[in-house]
């Protein structure tokens, strides 16, 4: 993820980097997500379960 702001020059800029560069395009694929893996609904209720399960 790239936070490039609203400004169209720097939106395109970014996008061609991406598209032009294949390093930078790789850089950007393969990066890890800051934001979690998208589980952690299925993983609190996991945990709710097995916390019940157990009293």
């Amino acid at each position: 993820m790239k936070l490039v702001g609203t400004d169209p020059a720097r939106i395109k800029a970014a996008l061609n980097g991406l598209l032009e560069d294949p390093l930078e395009y790789t850089r950007m694929a393969t990066a890890a997500n800051p934001y979690g893996n998208g589980h952690a609904a299925e993983a609190i209720v996991k945990a709710i379960k097995d916390y019940g399960a157990s009293v």
